[in-house]
């Protein structure tokens, strides 16, 4: 596949996780791979598999029902896509152990996908969790 055709399978990925309001997240499956390893877990306790992203997409489903994700800025080489994500939604649901506050809140984070034979095989990411505990009132706000 191209640089161009990875982009758009990770741009596809982020809206069918926006566009699922069920907890059914087999369409998931046309997205990844079998053998799909994560780097690092989405959520505390998921594992970094394949049915893992799949428990950390729920997760944050029930938490935030609404959300949506933007893709800001998206770079490829080779197999790899680099994505600068922001993520909008209520909280309305449990997130990390804090109950619904009905705040709105945002997230962003540079996420890495590997791409091999149209599906995603690897994940690395870095997101801005403190801003969003700092949001739901669990973390103080920055000094002012």
């Amino acid at each position: 596949m191209s640089t161009d055709q990875n982009k758009d399978l990770i741009r596809r990925y982020i809206e069918a996780i926006d566009e699922n309001r069920t907890g059914d997240w087999a369409i998931l499956d046309h997205y990844i791979a079998h053998d799909f390893v994560a780097h690092n877990a989405v959520h505390p306790g998921v594992s970094l598999d394949r049915e893992g992203i799949k428990q950390g997409a729920e997760l944050f489903r029930l938490a935030a029902p609404e959300s949506r994700h933007e893709i800001k800025m998206q770079v490829a080489e080779g197999d790899l896509v680099v994505s600068h994500i922001v993520g909008r939604g209520v909280h309305t649901g449990e997130l990390l152990g804090i109950p619904p506050t009905n705040k709105e809140i945002e997230t962003e984070g540079i996420v890495i996908h590997r791409v091999r034979d149209g599906q995603i095989v690897e994940y690395w990411a870095v997101t801005d969790v403190a801003s969003v505990l700092q949001q739901l009132g669990a973390l103080p706000g920055p000094p002012g």
